[in-house]
């Protein structure tokens, strides 16, 4: 962590908290209807889903737009 900028350092916490959270929902969850089989779960597990799916799209154009800043601050050419 220590050659890290701020902004990664952020985004990593940041990553971590919401997986933290997706994890302890999930459990409940899955708990729930573990213990209770009549429940209808389905409304949790779609939110989780597209909780999910949020949070993928966002880290896919976080990591494509320091790719894009990091070519054009080299001008287009790669690095070794």
């Amino acid at each position: 962590m220590r050659n890290r900028n701020t902004i990664d350092t952020v985004v990593l916490i940041w990553a971590v908290t919401v997986a933290a959270q997706l994890l302890v929902a999930t459990i409940g969850v899955i708990s729930a209807k573990i213990w209770r089989p009549e429940m209808d779960v389905s409304s949790a597990a779609e939110t989780i889903a597209n909780v999910v799916m949020a949070i993928v799209g966002a880290v896919i154009g976080y990591i494509g737009g320091r790719a894009q800043g990091r070519l054009e601050a080299l001008n287009g050419e790669e690095t070794k």
